[in-house]
């Protein structure tokens, strides 16, 4: 069976965001070249975020992880709006 799951992390001020890419090249930048994925419209990835309490989209991160800098339990994620393409990963 496939199971897809959602990516969500923190910003620095500890907003949970949901983690979405607009191109596959963005993606495998910050997460690596072995990161499955699928594609979803920004309507669908806000209809699943929803559920777990996220209202926002952080799109094309740079760093999908924890910040060095800080507490290693919280995740950071920086990045520029764009318009998205592409959201989500397949978990596996």
């Amino acid at each position: 069976m496939d199971v897809a799951a959602l990516q969500w992390g923190r910003r620095p001020d500890g907003v949970r965001v949901g983690i979405a890419f607009s191109s596959a090249g963005l993606l495998r930048a910050a997460t690596g070249p072995r990161q499955e994925w699928v594609r979803l419209h920004e309507s669908a990835l806000r209809e699943l975020l929803e559920q777990f309490g996220i209202s926002v989209i952080q799109l094309d991160p740079v760093l999908v992880g924890p910040d060095v800098a800080q507490d290693k339990s919280q995740e950071q994620v920086q990045s520029q709006p764009r318009t998205p393409e592409m959201a989500g990963h397949h978990g596996g």
